[in-house]
C-alpha cells in the first residue's frame, strides 16, 4: 500500500529531525540519542533505530517507509571512523546527525520517485 503524502510531513521532518548545526538542534539530538540508544552502549542498531523512529521521533509516515530508514542507516554508519570493533555495524553518536540528515534526504528522494 502506497503512503499518502501531505504537506504536514515536511514541517514534521524539519521539527523532529534536528540535523542542523545549531545549539538548539544539538541539544535535541542529545535528547533523542539518549532515548534511542536503549542499552546506553553508545551504538544504535537498526532495530533500535526502528523502535526509536516509532517511539521517539514519531513520524508515522516516515516509520512506514522502511527502505528510507535502512538506506539512511547504512549511509550514516560509515560516516565516521569507528572507535569500536563493532562500530562499523552500528551508528555511533558522532554519526547520528548524519543519520537524521539522511532520513530527510532519502525520504525526499522516496517522494520524488514514487
Amino acid at each position: 500500500m502506497k503512503p499518502k503524502y501531505d504537506n504536514t510531513i515536511w514541517a514534521q521532518l524539519s521539527e523532529k529531525l534536528p540535523y542542523q548545526m545549531t545549539e538548539v538542534d544539538r541539544y535535541a539530538r542529545k535528547r533523542q540519542w539518549r532515548a534511542i540508544d536503549i542499552n546506553g552502549n553508545g551504538l544504535v542498531s537498526l532495530a533500535e533505530l526502528d523502535k526509536g523512529m516509532r517511539d521517539v521521533i514519531r513520524i508515522p509516515l516516515l516509520f512506514k517507509t522502511k527502505p528510507v530508514m535502512i538506506r539512511a542507516f547504512n549511509a550514516a554508519k560509515d560516516k565516521v571512523k569507528s572507535k569500536s570493533k563493532h562500530g562499523e555495524d552500528y551508528v555511533e553518536r558522532g554519526e547520528y546527525r548524519y543519520l537524521l540528515k539522511y532520513l530527510r534526504q532519502y525520504y525526499e528522494y522516496w517522494v520524488a520517485f514514487d
